[in-house]
């Protein structure tokens, strides 16, 4: 493991997605920060034109598009992974899928993602690049404990046993 400056960021590379704002951090961030995108969609060029802008294009691998399969090959590379969405999104797969792979987890304080990250300390406002730079500092700072807690927590909270019971509950609740 490196020493928490390793970021990555899975997902569609939307406006909506705040990826923009990440890039931002990214500049306000030490120049031992890397990010690597994987992902597509019809903001990537306007998203590699700012990283060159903002002066980070060599500290940033836009992977492009990866075949679902091959993804979660992509979690234990990093150090830290950032969900930076600026839209109330319903659930965050991605986030569960990187907490398992015992990585740390900062995500914006909107939708499905903030209730999955239980750590006040790595919610930062949405469109916020500051807010975001901080966020990751300190996931960086405690990645190891915070990644050991993230897995127990996914475990506990989304493993077959724990969805499976909750099922069964809410069938009952609905028949009685």
């Amino acid at each position: 493991k490196n020493n928490g400056e390793r970021l990555l960021y899975v997902g569609e590379l939307s406006e909506r997605k705040g990826v923009h704002d990440l890039l931002y951090a990214l500049r306000m961030l030490p120049p031992k920060y890397t990010l690597r995108i994987v992902g597509d969609g019809e903001n990537a060029d306007n998203l590699k034109k700012l990283a060159s802008k903002l002066g980070v294009a060599g500290r940033v691998a836009f992977t492009g598009r990866v075949p679902y399969e091959e993804i979660t090959k992509q979690y234990p590379s990093a150090d830290v992974f950032v969900h930076p969405g600026i839209w109330p999104e319903p659930f965050g797969r991605t986030i569960l899928e990187a907490m398992q792979a015992m990585l740390p987890v900062v995500c914006t304080n909107i939708g499905g993602p903030a209730d999955l990250v239980d750590n006040p300390e790595l919610r930062c406002q949405p469109g916020n690049p500051e807010d975001l730079a901080e966020c990751i500092r300190t996931a960086a700072e405690q990645g190891e404990s915070l990644g050991k807690h993230n897995r127990s927590y996914v475990q506990s909270e989304f493993g077959p046993e724990t969805v499976t019971g909750r099922i069964v509950d809410l069938y009952e609740r609905l028949l009685a």
